[in-house]
């Protein structure tokens, strides 16, 4: 009998343990009624918002994410027309994930209103799985969206996109990391007044320590893209057919001053001399210029004509180490030489 009553016991535990377990899908918008806290339930209509739902930030509300957080979108200054601010800066991290959605992070989506997020620590993680997860920063004309990342911040997305054509998404990256899978969209050179300055920060092409393509721009919009001084750019090379590319619809590509570091995956060796095209000019029509402040050691890089149309458009790198059995046959025939010298 005790032992039936203690299966029995264990049975409803798990039971309620289960059910209490499960995520509850909870769309929810921020007040702000008690302070500026993410994790505070009494902050936010009708409660913490939860699973798949989505989080509204707007009516001139601050929210400081401090603790972790899972929600399937953060939408930022929806329908109001006032300001509306999102700071990451304690090293927490937000993961943003919705099947069939795009805009997984709306930064500004209101004429007239405003959207900021401040960035500096922690992983905010934006993909559905489908390679669309997007972080928009205007969604109308009119509005502005701004998207700050520094410090440690690491943002880990599939879409960066200004958005609307007009000029009033703006990207600012003075440090962190930027983690884009799939595009770059609609961003121009800052000079050019299209929003885009990626500064200190160290752009990952795909996923962290994965191979990946991204585009920059699209067939349609013509974006010219560069890499600042301070910047650094990581390409990861996992064999001779698969390493990271970027294809960019744009007719400027400048890497003046930046850091490349390149990582070889999975153990892959390269033979001496190969090289690997890495960002190319669509049509090869561009124009890419612009030497590396550093480069990882056994490396060469350079802008390079590959049509033979006079003009550089794809950047090239190129493996100068000598593979090991050439180290090893030119080390023996050092020895041989040394012996018949004695």
């Amino acid at each position: 009998m005790r032992k039936c009553v203690g299966v029995l016991m264990v049975f409803t535990f798990l039971l309620t343990f289960g059910t209490t377990a499960k995520a509850v899908d909870v769309s929810a918008s921020f007040t702000g009624a008690v302070n500026n806290d993410w994790s505070n339930a009494g902050n936010w209509t009708p409660g913490l918002p939860s699973g798949t739902g989505t989080a509204t930030i707007g009516d001139s509300n601050t929210v400081n994410l401090d603790t972790s957080q899972s929600v399937g979108i953060v939408l930022l200054n929806s329908g109001v027309a006032g300001n509306a601010t999102l700071n990451i800066t304690n090293g927490s991290n937000l993961t943003l994930f919705k099947s069939g959605s795009t805009e997984l992070l709306g930064v500004s989506r209101t004429a007239g209103g405003t959207g900021t997020v401040n960035h500096s620590a922690g992983t905010v993680t934006v993909g559905n799985g489908a390679g669309t997860g997007e972080v928009r920063l205007v969604n109308v004309a009119g509005a502005t969206g701004t998207y700050n990342l520094s410090g440690s911040g690491i943002l880990d997305t599939e879409v960066l996109s200004k958005g609307n054509s007009s000029r009033a998404g703006i990207w600012n990256a003075t440090g962190g990391t930027l983690a884009v899978r799939n595009m770059i969209y609609r961003f121009g050179l800052q000079s050019a007044g299209y929003g885009f300055n990626q500064g200190d920060c160290t752009l990952e092409l795909g996923a962290l320590s994965t191979v990946a393509a991204i585009s920059v721009g699209n067939g349609t919009n013509l974006t010219d893209y560069k890499v600042d001084a301070g910047g650094t750019m990581v390409f990861d090379i996992a064999s001779a057919s698969s390493f990271d590319t970027i294809l960019q619809y744009g007719s400027v590509a400048d890497t003046l001053g930046a850091a490349l570091n390149i990582r070889l995956l999975g153990g892959y060796l390269p033979t001496q001399n190969s090289f690997f095209d890495v960002w190319t000019s669509s049509g090869k029509t561009g124009a890419g210029s612009g030497a590396f402040g550093s480069i990882t050691s056994g490396w060469a890089a350079a802008w390079v004509d590959t049509d033979g149309n006079l003009t550089t458009d794809t950047l090239r790198l190129t493996y100068l180490i000598p593979e090991p059995t050439t180290i090893a046959l030119f080390g023996l025939g050092l020895l041989a030489l040394r012996r018949n010298k004695k």
